[in-house]
């Protein structure tokens, strides 16, 4: 997994969940279902924002030319500001790098329809900053808001939902920003309120005053992620089966005795047999010093009627003087404690051939 993620990102979600690796993973999943949430309605705003600005610039723009093509445009010109620091900055210089590189992308068959979709957000963000007040705002932009729209409060909220949205791009973490104002319901609010006043039929993303984001935590709230005591809770009887193979990867078997019953029966594939947990932990314990697991990778689950068997089908990879990968199956029985008591694995070669195919058979 830090191969995967960096020991950097997974560091942040090991820290939320207090050093549990598998809420860690499940909290993880979870930012990546509420950024879902979260940019499917930031998408609907960005795409109503840059068609209101691109209609409200093309009826009011009377030069001649495209206006984003036009090298006197208001996001063409040279728009020369001082800085804080008392430096002089071109303030289009940005602008017209992504109108360039956003008609290049289209080539010769660059059309405004098509530089428009191919912007990014943070070109229309940029629009209503305070460089751009006398020759974007108040000419032409100012009429797509409501009369009265403070411009710097705008911007401001724009550019949060932008920087919000570039989190979420760069699959950073949602969960306790560093600012308030980045609390992700608190940007689904600005993104339907803006949203609305753009596009009144926007109203239908809310549902009974309800955002997506506010129905997600409600559902999911992120309490039940970060500081459920699994320690205490009974496991089902999959995820039983889930936490003790992923033992084998992540090499924590801590919960081991919590999971099988202490009289367990392990017969694996190629023949040895374990009786008991004394023998089983020690058994581990030859295996962790001879043998990293790699992945072992369940492909299906199949429950008995009594509800206590299951048939779990499976993929082991594993590093011992050479890596090595079968695939198998595992007969595993849970006793009256909701325990496992019995499991008996069948190994087959992940190699597959077909002897019998005629040539040039298709599938």
């Amino acid at each position: 997994m830090e191969r995967w993620l960096s020991e950097p990102r997974l560091r942040r979600y090991l820290d939320a969940c207090q050093g549990d690796f598998a809420r860690a993973m499940e909290l993880y999943e979870w930012n990546l279902d509420l950024g879902a949430v979260l940019m499917k309605d930031i998408a609907y705003f960005e795409v109503a924002l840059r068609n209101s600005y691109d209609r409200a610039m093309h009826e009011r723009y009377g030069e001649d030319g495209h206006w984003l093509f036009d090298e006197c445009s208001p996001v063409n010109r040279e728009l020369l500001r001082k800085t804080r620091s008392g430096s002089v900055r071109d303030a289009n210089a940005l602008n017209r790098k992504a109108i360039k590189d956003a008609a290049a992308m289209r080539g010769r068959a660059a059309s405004p329809d098509s530089v428009v979709a191919h912007l990014p957000f943070g070109f229309w963000a940029h629009l209503t900053d305070r460089a751009h007040e006398r020759v974007l705002w108040i000419p032409y932009l100012q009429r797509v808001w409501p009369r009265g729209t403070n411009r710097a409060e705008l911007d401001a909220q724009i550019r949060l939902i932008n920087e919000c949205r570039n989190r979420i791009a760069h699959h950073e973490r949602l969960f306790q920003p560093s600012k308030a104002e980045l609390e992700p319901i608190a940007i689904d609010r600005i993104v339907i309120d803006l949203l609305y006043q753009l596009a009144p039929e926007g109203s239908w993303l809310l549902s009974d005053g309800e955002t997506r984001v506010e129905r997600f935590l409600r559902e999911r709230p992120l309490d039940a992620v970060i500081s459920a005591d699994r320690s205490k809770a009974p496991s089902t009887q999959e995820e039983a089966i889930r936490d003790y193979f992923a033992m084998w990867v992540t090499r924590d078997f801590s919960r081991f005795d919590e999971l099988f019953s202490s009289r367990c029966r392990y017969e694996e594939c190629y023949g040895p047999i374990y009786e008991g947990t004394e023998e089983l932990h020690r058994w581990i314990g030859h295996m962790l010093a001879i043998q990293h697991v790699v992945a072992w990778d369940i492909h299906d689950m199949v429950f008995a009627a009594d509800k206590r068997s299951v048939t779990v089908a499976w993929t082991f990879v594993a590093t011992e003087r050479e890596s090595y990968t079968f695939d198998g199956c595992s007969l595993i029985h849970f006793d009256e404690q909701g325990r496992i008591d019995s499991i008996r694995e069948f190994g087959a070669k992940h190699e597959r051939r077909f002897p019998q195919r005629r040539k040039g058979r298709a599938g």
